[in-house]
């Protein structure tokens, strides 16, 4: 069995074993790691994640038929797991992550996120482009050192 194959049947066992306290649980947990956030940024940073918690789950019950996109040039899963402990993730956080970044190659902000600056994530030919990436380096709650997202060129 490849890596990849395994990765995504553990989380498809990980995911059949999440139930409604654990969406409890990260919604506690987005609220307080979003708790410096814009308040006007705010709300919508901890639908979104919420909304791709729900959607990764809901897609790993099903079963994801797609193509695994892992490549060497990506964070180590190594690290990202450690990262994740690091910040106290719950499981249902390094589940989403996992599967949006190694599973299905997409960022951890969806397109369209929107920034201070009137500036948002967006994707251009293939490549997911987030105006903030770089300016989070210093931050120990962020997970930017794990997303696929590239900083945006200057305007």
């Amino acid at each position: 069995m490849k890596g990849s194959d395994a990765l995504i049947m553990a989380l498809r066992n990980m995911a059949a074993t999440l139930g409604v306290y654990d969406l409890m649980e990260v919604r506690v947990f987005l609220e307080r790691s979003c708790r410096f956030v814009q308040e006007r940024y705010r709300a919508i940073y901890v639908d979104a994640y919420m909304s791709m918690v729900v959607d990764s789950v809901l897609d790993l019950k099903a079963g994801f038929s797609g193509t695994p996109e892992m490549d060497d040039a990506r964070y180590s899963l190594r690290d990202a797991l450690k990262r994740l402990d690091e910040i106290h993730a719950p499981e249902i956080v390094g589940l989403t992550v996992l599967y949006r970044t190694y599973v299905k190659g997409e960022p951890l902000h969806p397109p369209g996120t929107p920034f201070p600056g009137g500036f948002e994530v967006e994707k251009k030919d293939g490549v997911h482009y987030c105006p903030v990436k770089d300016k989070q380096s210093d931050n120990p709650e962020a997970l930017c050192d794990i997303c696929i997202a590239r900083q945006s060129p200057l305007p």
